[in-house]
Order: structure tokens, then sequence, then C-alpha cells
């Protein structure tokens, strides 16, 4: 990057409570560092990441950031509000992906410290940005709790009808970041169904039952057992199966027997995706780490991929004025490892 071309410089903001300690860059609103102890009491950094908005830009991605306007894939990038089909960004073409070429996660937001243990960060995305109705206000919220819960709450308001789906796309590798691989993570989703794709990667509009399949993490068991029948790895949305559809329910158990550390998912989305890094090869990642495939596996809670194009979906419009939320709380575990399958099988 030519040096007259350079970003600016980006502002990391860093808070600590409970025991955890997180960086947030105004980058993408990203998720760069989060500290947690062991059950041997070592802190390690289990978010995979870059040093720097420049490395993010050029090799990141999406990783730790918040992505908007609309996560996931927009089959044939387009969609119809009010009997008018809007054209929007098809960077994965034909398809539009994550809000497209420009997505919130590529932008810099205005962020800043509430207290000691929140930050905040926030974003205006103009009327027709990629493609989309509306002049959007959005703001997401990192907060740490005394008894090592994340808090992560993405808002956003429109001036006319819109769709949104805002986004945490973070990683997540419980032995520490560039440590290898997640196989032997232990994983539980209260999820009885799962989506199915088309070759393209878009959703076919079924939603097929878990059993007998790669995707049944009803029970507990190893991410690398998936994997394998698999092949290549996990990118798939899992129907969460939450008892108060519109309330915070936790939904998602992940451990790491080694080192005890363990997370419990919380979220009032419908669904998670569940990607375990399957196209990361030899990629550098902050302090010379690196990491390959299956080194970290995201859990994005989120409306279903494609929703506003598919009816069995039940999309839902953002009406002019109204206020868009969507919440998820990670709760961190130190653990004796003899513990942790009683951890893992709790009821939901």
């Amino acid at each position: 990057m030519d040096k007259e071309n350079r970003m600016p410089a980006e502002q990391q903001l860093t808070i600590s409570r409970g025991g955890l300690t997180i960086e947030v860059s105004e980058y993408g609103a990203r998720l760069t560092r989060c500290l947690v102890p062991g059950s041997d009491g070592s802190i390690a950094d289990v978010a995979p990441g870059m040093d720097s908005a420049e490395d993010y830009a050029a090799r990141g991605g999406t990783m730790g950031a918040v992505l908007g306007r609309y996560g996931n894939i927009i089959s044939d990038a387009k969609v119809e509000i009010g009997g008018k089909t809007y054209a929007l960004s098809a960077n994965r073409p034909p398809h539009s992906m994550h809000g497209g070429a420009g997505n919130f996660g590529t932008r810099f937001w205005s962020g800043d410290k509430i207290d000691a243990g929140t930050i905040r960060l926030s974003l205006e995305s103009p009327d027709g940005d990629q493609g989309w109705p509306g002049r959007v206000r959005a703001a997401v919220e990192y907060k740490l709790s005394e008894n090592r819960e994340l808090t992560i709450e993405m808002t956003a308001h429109s001036d006319r009808d819109t769709y949104l789906n805002m986004l945490f796309h973070g990683y997540w590798n419980l032995r520490g970041h560039g440590s290898g691989s997640v196989r032997c993570h232990r994983l539980k989703i209260a999820a009885d169904h799962y989506l199915p794709k088309r070759a393209d990667g878009a959703p076919d509009g079924r939603m097929m039952s878990v059993t007998d399949t790669p995707f049944n993490f009803t029970q507990a068991r190893e991410i690398g057992e998936g994997i394998d029948r698999l092949g290549r790895g996990y990118a798939h949305n899992l129907c969460l199966d939450r008892k108060a559809p519109e309330a915070l329910g936790e939904v998602v158990r992940l451990a790491d027997p080694s080192s005890g550390r363990a997370l419990a998912l919380s979220t009032d989305q419908p669904g998670v995706q569940l990607f375990t890094a399957n196209l990361w090869s030899g990629l550098k990642g902050k302090g010379g780490a690196i990491y390959n495939a299956h080194d970290a596996v995201a859990l994005e809670t989120q409306l279903y991929p494609n929703t506003p194009n598919t009816p069995s979906f039940k999309p839902q419009l953002i009406r002019a004025g109204e206020t868009y939320i969507h919440r998820m709380v990670i709760a961190f575990h130190a653990l004796d490892p003899a513990n942790i399958d009683d951890f893992l099988n709790a009821p939901f």
C-alpha cells in the first residue's frame, strides 16, 4: 500500500473486568484480542486476529468483525421490498455476501469507552449503501461483567423499511490463538435442524433434521468427528431450538479439555453459522502466529441466510423508525478437565 494511501491509524480500545480482557479495533468494530484464564490460571488470547487494520484489510477478511448490512448470503444479490426490487453488491457473484463489497467489517467505526467495562462503536450507512434502502445508524456494544461474561449487542435504526442482519464474525480457539487445530474442542448446540445448501452456497429453502448427519451436536462431541465426515469442514447454519424465541437463551457450549477453558453462548437469534476456518492455509496472524484450516471455530448467531428471499424462513422487515437488535452473551469458564463433561451435558 502506497504511503500516501495508507489507512488512518485505528484506535484500539481495551477493557478488563472479572478476569477477562478484550481489545476492540475501530476498523470493522473488530474483537482483536480476548484474554481468558484456564483451569491452571494461565492466561491465553483465544481470539485469532491480525496486528493492524492494514493486515486485516490485506488478509484478515471478516475475522473478528461486525458485519452488515446483511450478514451471510443473499441469493442473486437482489431483494424485494415494498414491491420494488433492489440490486445489491454482488461481491460473491452472483450472490451478495455479508453485505457486499465495502461491508461494515471494512469500515472505520467511531468508538469510545463508556466505562471501565464497556466499549461502544457507531457507524452511519447512507441510503442506498450496498444497494439497500434507508439511512441506517448502526451501533455495537461490547460489555464485560464481573462473572466473566462478554455481551455483544448490535443495534440499528433505519429511516426507510429495510432488512438487517448484523452479525459478529469472531473466531475462537480456547487453547489460545496460534496453538493449532480445534478438532479436539468439544461442542454442543441446541439445534435439531440445519439448512442444506445448493451447489452455489445458498440455502435450498429446506430445514433438515440433524439426525444421522455431521450436524448433530445435540450431544457434545469433538468437532473433528464431523469435519472428517464432511471432508472440508463446517460452513453451515444450524437452526436453534430456543424455548422463548424472542428472548435471550443459552444455545451453544464449547470446551477445550486440555486447558479447561470453556464458553457458553446465549443469543436472541434463530440461527448459528458454524464455520471451521476451512480456507486458512499458512495465514500469518498477530504476533507472527500461523493459522491453518480448522485452527479456529466461528459461532455466528444470526437470522437464517437468505431469509429475505425465502418465505419459509419468515422474513421480517425492519420498519422505518423501529429498532433492530441482536444480542449475544458469551460466558467464559475455567473448568477442572474432569468436570468438562458435566458442563457440556447439563440441559440447556
